[in-house]
């Protein structure tokens, strides 16, 4: 596959990647979710750096977060280095969610890896095509 091919199934693949799991069910937006993988990935990860990772305003991420920590998933410390700077934690109820749900995405990523017999190029192939699919 030539690599103007490749750009919009890995697009394509990672909107229909996204979407594998109901987050509803979890209570969950999808920015929440982002938010909740970002922080179990990185050590010491700033509100700053959460924002430009996910590409959301700060508007937008004060209320995600304001919720992540209604539901106990999400604490918040200051930076000893620069009081401004604000850092978030998951909590044992945050983690043990992210672990869930990242959980259910790799099962439902290693059957369309099964089907294509571990081709990368053909799972991914397979997932933009169910997106296409599906918005069709």
């Amino acid at each position: 596959m030539e690599i103007d091919q490749k750009l919009p199934t890995i697009f394509f693949a990672y909107q229909e990647f996204a979407s594998l799991v109901d987050l509803s069910q979890y209570d969950l937006t999808k920015n929440q979710h982002r938010m909740l993988f970002i922080i179990s990935s990185l050590e010491d990860v700033s509100i700053k750096k959460i924002l430009v990772l996910i590409g959301i305003s700060k508007q937008a991420a004060n209320v995600a977060i304001r919720d992540l920590m209604d539901k106990g998933l999400v604490t918040e410390h200051r930076s000893t280095v620069d009081k401004r700077v604000k850092y978030l934690q998951l909590t044992p109820e945050g983690l043990a969610l992210n672990d869930q749900i990242n959980l259910e995405q790799k099962r439902l990523l290693d059957h369309y890896f099964d089907e294509a017999n571990g081709d990368w190029e053909k799972a991914m192939t397979k997932l933009a095509q169910k997106y296409l699919d599906r918005v069709e």
